[in-house]
């Protein structure tokens, strides 16, 4: 029976580490350098695993991507974004390889909905563009659905409510599709977002710090 209590609380320190070191503290026939051992070994399994898959923000595992991005890695990361929230239906994913023209490289997604990139001296982007003009509800909807890809991309500790959240600062949400003149500017973990917007034209921007 002790072995499967010890089994158990070494376990639940994997998995849930809060719970596992509860247990053994109530629990554990072990000595106290054993536990400190044995909680410590867990804890860097359980912060390794999950920085691997990507769960955690933690030492940049999952802050802001921007930081140190090749044009590759952010057409890998786009798209996975784009499979994960499904947007892959809506045509909405990057299938070939960007080409830098000097230090820019661009994709076009729809004829009023570009995607420019600027790259600098060592080989990682410094700034993402997205110029758009879109005259209808669909198009405005493509619109949102890129911006918010961007956002997942470059910010992948977002959920979709935080994401929504900097498009509402930037009152992408209100004013994607209208002829006002606005400038707004918001930040998320180094990421820098702007919009431009002048006549029906908007310029979105991510500025990677």
């Amino acid at each position: 029976m002790n072995y499967i209590k010890t089994a158990a609380m070494i376990t639940f320190c994997i998995f849930i580490p809060p719970l596992g070191w509860y247990l053994m503290h109530k629990y554990s026939t072990f000595d106290r350098r054993t536990n400190v051992i044995l909680a410590g070994a867990c804890l860097a399994f359980f912060v390794y695993a999950n920085m691997s898959a990507g769960n955690l923000a933690i030492f940049g595992g999952q802050n802001s991507i921007g930081q140190g991005i090749s044009p590759e890695i952010f057409r890998e990361k786009f798209n996975a974004a784009a499979q994960k929230t499904r947007a892959s239906n809506l045509n909405l994913t990057i299938e070939e390889p960007f080409t830098v023209d000097g230090k820019n490289f661009s994709h076009e997604f729809a004829p009023e909905l570009k995607l420019v990139g600027t790259v600098s001296d060592d080989g990682f982007i410094s700034e993402l563009k997205i110029f758009a003009a879109p005259k209808n509800q669909d198009e405005s909807f493509q619109t949102l659905n890129v911006l918010g890809l961007l956002i997942a991309t470059l910010n992948p500790e977002l959920d979709a409510e935080d994401r929504g959240e900097v498009l509402r600062d930037l009152r992408m949400l209100k004013n994607v599709s209208t002829e006002e003149n606005y400038d707004w500017t918001t930040e998320r973990r180094g990421v820098k977002y702007s919009v431009h917007t002048e006549a029906g034209k908007s310029t979105f921007t991510a500025t990677l710090r």
